[in-house]
């Protein structure tokens, strides 16, 4: 981990109406009311619209530049370390607070005892998406969001003190409020030493980091150096106001009958006891529920994607997907289930009271020690396994290639 020279918005008091989500889960929608928010929202460069027939990506870049040139954006003189603390409140009225720093971190290979581990599979469409704006802007635009173990509390301790004092900016922006503060010279080393000196763990931005990976071997020569490392949001385990949330599943269809679902589930599932946490909670139309745990001793056979190793085989969200949903409900359906994704529980009951898809699966959240032993045995979960919240939002601080160490 180290320091980094970043450039910023010039007026703190603008980071309210510019900053974004992160631009992996960005609507059109959403994107329109950023954009109308102010004109240089971070949104305009981190997902680049162009006229037909013209190249979103030099649009970006050439946006990117007049923002510099005019003094909208401005780099620091010196490395700093970024402190954010960021606050939201809880379903049920709780604040809820957590605070990272944005560090630039070393660009290396996963594998066997890597010092960055990920626990999600990635895809080869996102990671081409960052490749081009990285090439267009020549800077990180978005963090990766990264978890340390902290297994001594320095890193916490360090940012706890940094947030006794005045910020450089609070605001208020995307639901949340945002205390930001900057962290020059020794200080700075140290909270980046810290932060380094155990591995880190993938929370969020798997496709932003192997993209920087892959980008390190082609970087154009004036922006080699810079390209050894790329932008990231650190967070410790140990932080109070680090959420992970479950992300549920909507299989795609006409509303299903409760009791022939069941049937088909019953050689796989038992009833989930009181006292037992469930695998899954299938939802029906009719308003009904039903919470299931895994038979002991079923036959998975049928699963043929069911993982082998125990950091991850038995994980609610992989018997979710790969004996449920990719077993049960394909033969229910009598075809291969589509379904998609959401974070929100109250959503997924309105889609199925609604009639909008067959039924809904709710999950437990994963665990952070689950995500741990998976990424230590060099497993990876299944896709949308966790939901950490809340995003570490785009624009705070942005890494320049050219001229950092």
């Amino acid at each position: 981990m180290a320091p980094f020279r970043g450039l910023r918005y010039a007026d703190p008091n603008s980071l309210a109406r510019r900053l974004a989500p992160p631009y992996d889960i960005v609507t059109p929608e959403m994107r329109r009311a950023l954009e109308k928010q102010d004109h240089a929202n971070i949104i305009n460069v981190d997902i680049p619209l162009a006229p037909p027939g013209a190249d979103p990506f030099a649009e970006a870049a050439s946006l990117f530049k007049s923002w510099q040139k005019s003094g909208i954006l401005v780099r620091e003189n010196e490395p700093a370390v970024y402190v954010l603390r960021t606050t939201t409140t809880s379903d049920d009225g709780t604040p809820m607070t957590r605070t990272g720093a944005f560090l630039a971190v070393a660009c290396m290979q996963f594998g066997p005892g890597g010092r960055v581990r990920p626990h999600e599979k990635t895809h080869a469409g996102p990671k081409e998406d960052r490749r081009r704006l990285t090439l267009a802007t020549g800077a990180n635009i978005s963090p990766v969001f990264l978890l340390t173990p902290d297994s001594l509390g320095g890193f916490a301790k360090q940012l706890g003190e940094v947030t006794t004092e005045e910020p450089w900016v609070r605001t208020e922006a995307l639901d949340a409020r945002h205390d930001a503060w900057i962290v020059k010279g020794s200080r700075a080393l140290r909270i980046a030493t810290i932060a380094g000196d155990e591995p880190v763990y993938i929370a969020d931005g798997h496709h932003r980091y192997e993209t920087a990976v892959l980008f390190k071997e082609e970087a154009p020569r004036q922006w080699r150096i810079g390209a050894e490392r790329t932008l990231a949001h650190i967070v410790s385990f140990k932080d109070p106001g680090l959420q992970i949330l479950p992300t549920h599943r909507l299989v795609d269809g006409k509303p299903l009958d409760r009791k022939h679902v069941l049937q088909w589930a019953n050689p796989y599932f038992a009833r989930a006891l009181p006292n037992q946490t469930p695998h899954l909670t299938c939802l029906f139309a009719d308003g009904s529920e039903a919470a299931m745990v895994l038979r002991e001793g079923a036959d998975l056979s049928a699963a043929t994607d069911l993982p082998q190793h125990p950091t991850v085989r038995n994980l609610a969200v992989t018997v979710a997907d790969s004996v449920f949903i990719r077993v049960v409900m394909k033969t229910v359906l009598g075809k291969e289930p589509i379904y998609r994704y959401s974070a929100s529980a109250l959503e997924a009951r309105e889609s199925v009271r609604k009639g909008k898809c067959a039924v809904a699966v709710l999950l437990p959240p994963t665990k952070l020690e689950e995500i741990k032993a998976a990424s230590d045995a060099g497993q990876v979960m299944p896709q949308k396994s966790t939901y950490f919240a809340p995003k570490v939002p785009t624009g705070v601080v942005i890494r320049l290639l050219e001229g950092e160490m």
